[in-house]
């Protein structure tokens, strides 16, 4: 293999800071898609703040929405903590995962413009699409060896389940919702101990790797 290859294949910055520059601007593009009420002729600004509230729906999916896309910001920063060269598919498989995640600002305002079975759906479908392209990118640096030396097999293992583990979240609040929908979103909630749990895992796993 060439130098040039070789640099090209070590040099990851530029991916990691087009990457942090998507979640940046869908971060941003949240915020957008709650707009200012309109007050009706004749109404008077003390008006205003029931118009706020009836605005909860959007108020709602952007947090969550942040949280979320938050979660996966996370997650890919940690792909790529690990990952110190690549290859061209995997460039392609983070582009893929661009993709869907510039998606989620739409899926957000279609979870709160219409959060019945549809909506709920549609928000959830694209979450898990997103975490598992996530899941995909992971496992592909770890099976062509992209991944730093000294990882083990066990962390490989465990970071392998935890991209896989919100996405299925996400895919069983579709199932949900296909009997309630307010029940789907409340299944949501177990992202925070499946997050939790994981955590608790790598990082023990990692202090046995440094002890070692």
């Amino acid at each position: 293999m060439s130098k040039g290859v070789e640099r090209e294949s070590a040099e990851t910055g530029r991916l990691i800071a087009l990457s942090d520059g998507v979640f940046a601007i869908v971060i941003t593009l949240l915020v957008l898609e709650i707009t200012v009420p309109t007050l009706p002729p004749g109404a008077s600004t003390s008006d205003l703040p029931s118009l706020v509230v009836e605005q909860w729906q959007e108020f709602f999916g952007y947090v969550l929405s942040f949280l979320v896309i938050g979660l996966y910001w996370i997650l890919h920063r940690r792909v790529f903590a690990y990952v110190d060269r690549h290859d061209r598919p995997l460039l392609w498989l983070n582009l893929l995962f661009l993709l869907v995640v510039g998606f989620l600002p739409y899926a957000t305002a279609m979870f709160s413009t219409y959060p019945g079975r549809f909506g709920v759906m549609f928000y959830a479908g694209a979450q898990a699409l997103t975490g598992f392209v996530l899941a995909t990118t992971w496992a592909y640096a770890a099976r062509k060896d992209l991944v730093a030396e000294g990882l083990t097999s066990r962390l490989v293992g465990i970071q392998a389940a935890r991209f896989v583990a919100s996405p299925l979240v996400f895919l069983l609040s579709m199932g949900v919702a296909l009997a309630d929908p307010l029940l789907a979103i409340a299944t949501w909630v177990l992202l925070v101990p499946v997050t939790a749990f994981f955590e608790t895992r790598t990082t023990a796993e990692i202090e046995r790797i440094r002890q070692r």
